[in-house]
């Protein structure tokens, strides 16, 4: 079977689509080492990067991002590196009433090394007034003053070179989807570029972001908690209440986060939401080459033709973890479309996916997830099956481009090892990729706030673990709304005086 793709947009993976070729540019010769991509190639991935530069609130990236020379690996993890209160918001769609401010911060890699890492805070209007109603702390009735609960918040895949951290995005990538209405909501949102994104640890210019690495991850949200509370003691108590949610990439690290807050618990923890979470990425692409290889084209679903297209995203993250693996699993072709076209335009997702406008057979080696070093990242980097500290909260789209049967295997199996735990899986009918975070908006935020209240997944104070609870959302009018993976519309950007005229709209 020959299946042949470009992949768009897709925040961590890609879409089987045509992709139309126009708007030829002047390369400057930054491709000029390739030797597969055509001239129509470059006019897209050029268009492309554009795009990006104008999605980009600097370009190139602005001084915040620069290691400081007080930065020593002997550092603890979480301690502050750099402290930006005020964040210029010319250059974002930041909405208005939220303000911003921008960290730095030790966090610490897969294999345990001290890096620097980035993440920008939204600060709400004014914080949302709740009463904690089962904390020790306060007295039943008396409403928590003077500072801002917390929502961390982990993004889906961006890219994996430093251009690519969201806090450098305009629209900080997720904009209204999440981190804008969070914090409308009057929570404090703290969201991780996650390390490699903004800030790299390789002079060379070399990716530094291993993705998919979840437990990473974690250990750069867990940290830039720490971070945060550090910056900023007058608004954000150090035990203060927080929520824990990511989408994508973000959903399966936030996954991790909850298994982590089993092992090293942090003061203030109230739950972790987890939207649509690839847990098992290599087992998750298993199963699609399985159905690939065993049904028609026409019969395939679509989560196994999206997962197609994170393949050389997969091998350049392990390599970033293994050196020495060295893109091993890609083609001649594949390995040419990274390494000198991504890699010197230093371009993230969108780019990306218009530089792998291949064949499907022709992206990577047969039998390339066999490998040792692929096994051995494989198991380091899986979450689900594992000790959690709960409550959790997982939602998936009935057709999402995450496998529901692998998704509720992981459920079970977590709840089989933390049997005192809650959580809860829920499904949105019809919803698919990026459409069920609005479609679940309503479940999750009421979720947040109760959580911050205090209460537990039942609504109350008491102390009862429902795990592996799983149900079904039922439609309205689904059949006539927007059906896509990707998310259907954009937030704009509007430069200056000279284009004000546009916002009368």
């Amino acid at each position: 079977m020959k299946l042949s793709f470009a992949p768009t947009y897709l925040g961590g993976l890609a879409l089987i689509a045509g992709t139309p070729c126009t708007v030829a540019q002047n390369s400057s010769l930054p491709l000029s080492q390739s030797t597969t991509c055509d001239e129509t190639c470059q006019q897209n991935v050029l268009r492309g990067a554009t795009f990006e530069q104008d999605s980009h609130a600097h370009t190139p990236l602005d001084g915040f991002y620069s290691i400081p020379a007080s930065f020593k690996p002997s550092m603890e993890p979480g301690t502050l590196l750099r402290v930006e209160t005020h964040t210029n918001l010319t250059n974002y769609t930041v909405p208005g009433g939220l303000t911003m401010s921008r960290i730095m911060y030790t966090s610490q890699s897969l294999n345990g090394t001290l890096i620097p890492a980035s993440a920008y805070v939204l600060w709400p209007y004014a914080p949302f007034e709740y009463t904690d109603r089962c904390s020790s702390n306060y007295k039943r009735g008396n409403k928590a003053q003077g500072k801002f609960p917390l929502v961390a918040w982990a993004h889906g895949t961006s890219g994996q070179f430093v251009n690519c951290a969201p806090s450098n995005y305009r629209s900080l990538q997720y904009h209204f989807m999440a981190p804008y209405t969070i914090a409308l909501e009057g929570f404090a949102v703290v969201a991780p570029d996650y390390a490699g994104l903004g800030v790299t640890t390789k002079p060379n210019g070399e990716s530094s972001h291993t993705w998919g690495s979840s437990p990473a991850g974690a250990n750069d949200v867990a940290y830039a908690i720490d971070a945060v509370r550090k910056a900023f003691p007058e608004y954000l108590a150090a035990d203060g209440p927080f929520v824990a949610m990511g989408h994508s990439q973000g959903g399966s690290i936030m996954w991790a986060f909850a298994e982590r807050q089993a092992k090293a618990p942090q003061a203030g923890y109230r739950g972790t939401i987890t939207i649509s979470p690839p847990t098992r990425v290599v087992d998750i692409l298993n199963s699609a080459l399985a159905k690939i290889g065993s049904l028609p084209a026409a019969q395939l679903p679509s989560w196994a033709l999206v997962t197609l297209g994170i393949q050389p995203k997969l091998i350049a993250a392990i390599t970033t973890v293994y050196p020495s693996y060295n893109y091993s699993a890609m083609t001649p072709t594949s390995y040419d479309r990274w390494n000198n076209v991504i890699k010197p335009l230093q371009a993230c997702l969108p780019t990306e996916n218009l530089a792998f406008d291949i064949p499907a057979n022709e992206i990577v080696k047969p039998n390339w997830t066999t490998h040792s070093t692929v096994l051995e990242w494989k198991d380091r980097v899986a979450v689900g099956g594992k000790k959690f500290k709960g409550p959790m909260l997982a939602i998936v789209g009935e057709n999402d481009v995450v496998p529901l049967d692998i998704l509720e295997q992981d459920v079970d199996a977590s709840c089989k090892a933390s049997k005192d735990q809650s959580l809860e899986m829920v499904t949105f009918q019809g919803s698919e990729h990026f459409p069920v975070i609005q479609t679940s908006r309503m479940r999750w935020m009421s979720w947040i706030k109760e959580r911050i209240s205090g209460m537990n997944a039942n609504g109350d104070c008491a102390k009862v673990a429902v795990c592996g609870k799983k149900s079904i959302v039922k439609a309205f009018n689904s059949n006539y709304t927007v059906h896509s993976i990707p998310p259907n519309w954009l937030v704009q950007w509007v430069p200056g005086p000279q284009e004000m005229w546009k916002l009368a709209l």
